[in-house]
């Protein structure tokens, strides 16, 4: 049982120390994790590269982005002092995450689409919103509430 505190130890150091990194692992991950889950069987019938960095690469760099410009005051313990406070501000970030995904893949998917094709990019990103904001919002925002409450958990422990 010692290790276990002394490991618990070392990660709340290193959360504290380094907010910005953490807020942005932790959201990254999670955001991988859920677009893995989301996207395995349009990923494993694919050929190439571009479907794997739309549907699992962008889902992954929004989250980190959101983390990283909103995850700074989630490690603070005067900004943020109650579990469900941490949770709230876990399902902000996620949600500002979904909001930053939208114009990624739209300008992504614009940039490398095929001559045939013709979206422009404000209209995919307003459907990509759309669509995204409609299926996903919920799992996207408990997700982010739950890795807000895991990272204010792991910051606690030791402080």
């Amino acid at each position: 049982m010692p290790d276990a505190c002394k490991v618990m130890h070392v990660v709340g150091t290193l959360l504290r120390r380094w907010p910005r990194i953490s807020a942005a692992t932790g959201f990254c991950a999670a955001g991988t994790a859920l677009a893995i889950l989301w996207w395995t069987p349009v990923i494993f019938q694919a050929r190439g590269v571009l479907p794997f960095t739309l549907f699992i690469g962008t889902p992954a760099l929004s989250p980190a982005l959101a983390g990283w410009t909103l995850g700074k005051p989630l490690l603070d313990p005067t900004t943020v002092s109650t579990p469900r406070s941490a949770a709230f501000r876990g399902a902000v970030i996620a949600s500002f995450a979904l909001l930053l995904f939208a114009p990624l893949f739209a300008t992504l998917y614009v940039w490398t689409q095929s001559v045939t094709e013709h979206w422009s990019m404000l209209s995919l990103t307003f459907l990509v919103f759309i669509g995204s904001a409609l299926t996903a919002w919920f799992k996207v925002a408990l997700t982010g509430a739950a890795v807000g409450w895991l990272l204010y958990t792991a910051r606690s422990m030791t402080a």
